[in-house]
């Protein structure tokens, strides 16, 4: 009876795998277009692209009307300087002959924000995937060690059955159904725990890729199993370390601040600013038709006084700077930020050169490690399996069938996590440019 029931602990569920499962690459893809970091990214991209192309028009002359009335009646202030009020109304058009280049750098600088701004975007993108792999690949263990610790949930439920019978019958004494049933809580407890774990990184995962929280994500089990990296995985990885986004953004960094050192050096650059405009401009608002005009003309109309008004001009500003102070500190000082962004930018390649170089030491590793855990795993099974016969045929006590158990359940959740670590090492070093 009790040989029977033994043999019986090996049946174990199978879970149905839902219809509307996601692989990890589907929840990557997901994440990298609408994780709200990646929307922010974006939408920040769009504006400094918006921005750009406006400072990308800043040759063009800028045309505006100017209108301004004083009126000043007689008596009022000094004549000469009032005219008894003055007025215009006029369209003028600046244009900058010569700006030091000033609109160059704008443009410059506008460009240099944009790519910043798609830069931001790229690694935003790049790293909301990364996460969401890792969750995605989290949520695949815990459903692993939830499936192992229900089988052992009920293997030990099995066995209560069988130590019941046991205890009616004198064959066991009523200590090992004490002992079983605290195993049996210990069991229910390590269940929840993961239970809990699963729904918080299935929240998590929700929320990185545009879900709502309280979705339900699945994810289905990679198709390709495990491998070591290779000769060529070897080359590519260590290769994609120039291509990072980090050291495009240093070099950015590096050129503005390039252009921060020309502009200082541009501050007694010369200026030449055009003025053309076209228009009424006039003096002494107390009348329709001023006195000077009727004296003139002593039919004269406000038409007339229009006519006369009526005029175009023209304006050329010359600025040409002879002393600016602190202007030699200025330029020293931003000589060395220069230096500074250059040696960042060589800092950013060295660090993206050494985590690749981490990427395939820890994918290597990961893979080992697997096979460690393979072997332990195997190893706890067997180990499980010799403890049963032995329990069943009384030759040890509840204890030592209770440990081989533990030890069996460890080695499987061992497993689990050596299997994540490697699909995801191997996930990071195959994602790579």
């Amino acid at each position: 009876m009790l040989i029977g029931c033994t043999i019986a602990w090996f049946a174990a569920p199978v879970a149905a795998e839902p219809a509307d499962s996601l692989t990890v690459e589907q929840c990557v893809a997901l994440a990298r277009h609408r994780a709200p970091a990646v929307v922010a990214a974006d939408l920040a991209g769009q504006a400094a692209a918006f921005e750009a192309a406006a400072l990308a028009k800043n040759r063009r002359p800028d045309l505006a009307f100017v209108g301004r009335a004083l009126i000043a009646p007689k008596g009022f202030y000094d004549p000469v300087i009032t005219n008894l009020g003055e007025y215009e109304t006029k369209i003028a058009l600046d244009y900058a002959l010569l700006d030091g280049g000033a609109r160059a750098r704008a443009r410059a600088r506008g460009a240099l924000d944009l790519a910043v701004a798609r830069l931001e975007a790229a690694v935003q993108a790049r790293d909301a995937g990364l996460d969401a792999a890792d969750l995605a690949l989290k949520i695949l263990r815990l459903s692993e060690v939830e499936a192992a610790q229900r089988q052992s949930l009920d293997w030990i439920d099995r066995l209560v059955l069988l130590l019941r019978g046991a205890v009616r019958g004198g064959a066991r004494s009523t200590t090992d159904s004490v002992r079983i049933a605290l195993e049996r809580n210990s069991a229910w407890t390590a269940l929840e725990t993961t239970l809990a774990d699963r729904r918080t990184a299935e929240i998590d995962l929700a929320t990185t890729i545009g879900l709502p929280p309280d979705t339900t994500v699945a994810i289905r089990p990679p198709e390709s199993p495990p491998r070591p990296p290779d000769a060529a995985d070897s080359l590519r990885v260590l290769a994609s370390a120039a291509s990072q986004p980090e050291i495009a953004q240093a070099k950015v960094e590096e050129e503005r601040a390039r252009l921060d050192l020309v502009e200082a050096r541009a501050t007694r650059a010369p200026t030449v600013d055009l003025t053309l405009d076209g228009g009424l401009s006039g003096a002494d608002l107390t009348r329709t038709v001023p006195d000077e005009l009727r004296a003139e003309d002593p039919n004269a109309t406000f038409a007339d006084r229009l006519r006369r008004d009526l005029g175009a001009s023209a304006e050329i500003r010359v600025r040409a700077p002879i002393t600016s102070a602190g202007a030699g500190a200025r330029v020293a000082g931003k000589r060395v930020t220069v230096e500074a962004a250059r040696r960042k930018t060589a800092a950013a390649a060295a660090t993206q050169q050494k985590i690749a170089l981490e990427i395939l030491v820890r994918w290597s590793s990961a893979y080992r490690r697997l096979g460690i855990a393979r072997s332990a795993g195997v190893g706890a099974g067997q180990n499980l399996l010799r403890v049963k016969s032995l329990y069943a045929g009384g030759a040890i006590q509840l204890l030592d069938l209770l440990d081989a158990r533990r030890v069996d359940q460890e080695a499987q959740q061992a497993l689990a996590e050596a299997r994540e670590e490697s699909r995801s090492a191997q996930f990071r070093a195959e994602d790579r440019p």
